[in-house]
């Protein structure tokens, strides 16, 4: 049977079966056969019951001189008799064994098909949600050129060279905000507003908030960070790469039999060695007077400590910061000088800062904690989990 996936794509086959009729017919087989089997459990009984009454009535005979032969024959045919419904019995009890069986397994394919089809009709669902999203975005990029195109692009409205920029900005080394940050920062508090739980908010130094692309939606491994820019998607074709095409290729591994559902696709979290243990050294404050990195956990980015701040460091990391002259504890004469003299600076140009920090301009320390597992170590993790 031919039906359209809803993504605009060829009509596809789909599996149709009748398991309803083939399950409700399995029933009332294994109904009949359970019948079958206390009809004949009765009938041995009862065979059963006049055995034991033949018997008896032989052994009276035989102290009245009665028919001894006649009396023989009755128990003869019972014992034939009873070893016939045991026979059959042990047929029937195959038959209801092997319809059991049969029926357990009809039973699974359908419950497959049954979850298979649900993660289908969602994978066509969202694909028509995307497309209506679509529609929504056309008319949002209408708007969102009108509301930029009423701005000169020479226009100053607030000072940004002190503020925090998104690392890589291409306005960077602009001292006011242009005209695209202003509408960019415009569209995001629309969104935010009005859908707060796409938005992650995380901390370094200062709270960010921010809606990410998956660079890498397709393959095995989606990724929100790549090696290389990548172009953005429409919204159908993010759709298919990052839930349709999955949700599909999980209803094909259900129907299969390779998994039960979708949950038991989703792949262990893993731990690589060295992770941050409990016993994690104390920390201390340090006024920072140039910019240092230094990598705070066994996975992702360093975590930047910006220039003219006090920052909270761990004991190795601030031993080492203060060693090769990169800031000063706050409990010493030199922090607190340091910190009034920033203070001084910054009321002098009314500034808070200084913009946006990148990693390259931070002096490196590197794994001081000793939290990175080697690239020996990972790969043979990686190796491990598939």
């Amino acid at each position: 049977m031919l039906f359209n996936n809803g993504n605009g794509k060829e009509p596809t086959m789909r599996r149709i079966s009748q398991p309803d009729k083939t399950i409700a017919r399995l029933e009332t087989e294994l109904a009949n056969l359970n019948a079958s089997r206390e009809k004949l459990l009765a009938q041995r009984g009862a065979a059963i019951d006049e055995l034991d009454k033949a018997r008896a009535d032989r052994r009276e005979s035989l102290g009245q001189n009665a028919d001894i032969v006649a009396a023989s024959a009755a128990v003869r045919d019972l014992k034939a008799r009873i070893m016939d419904l045991d026979e059959l019995l042990v047929d029937v009890n195959h038959d209801i064994s092997e319809m059991s069986e049969r029926l357990t397994r009809e039973r699974g394919v359908h419950d497959r098909n049954e979850r298979a089809d649900a993660l289908e009709k969602i994978a066509s669902a969202t694909e028509k949600r995307a497309r209506d999203v679509e529609v929504a975005v056309a008319g949002l990029k209408s708007a969102v050129i009108a509301l930029r195109a009423e701005l000169p692009e020479d226009i100053k409205l607030w000072p940004a060279h002190y503020a925090h920029r998104p690392i890589g900005s291409v306005d960077e080394d602009k001292l006011t905000a242009s005209p695209r940050e202003l509408v960019a920062g415009v569209l995001a508090d629309a969104l935010a507003r009005a859908l707060p739980d796409l938005f992650d908010v995380s901390r370094d130094d200062y709270y960010r908030s921010a809606l990410s692309r998956i660079m890498m939606p397709k393959g095995p491994r989606a990724d929100w960070g790549s090696d290389e820019p990548t172009q953005p998607l429409t919204a159908v074709e993010a759709c298919e790469a990052l839930i349709s095409e999955r949700l599909r290729e999980l209803a094909n591994e259900i129907r299969a039999g390779s998994i039960g559902s979708a949950s038991d696709r989703v792949r262990p979290q893993v731990t690589y060695p060295k992770d941050p243990s409990p016993s994690r050294p104390p920390d201390e404050q340090v006024f920072v007077t140039a910019s240092l990195s230094y990598f705070a956990t066994s996975a992702g980015a360093p975590l930047i400590c910006g220039r003219g701040r006090a920052h909270m460091l761990p004991k190795p990391v601030a031993d080492l910061a203060i060693k090769r002259e990169l800031g000063h504890r706050m409990s010493s004469p030199e922090g607190i000088e340091a910190f009034e003299e920033e203070k001084r600076r910054r009321e002098r140009i009314r500034g808070n800062g200084d913009g946006a920090i990148r990693h390259d301009d931070c002096v490196a320390l590197g794994d001081v904690l000793g939290l990175r597992a080697s690239a020996d170590e990972i790969a043979e993790v990686e190796r491990a989990i598939g």
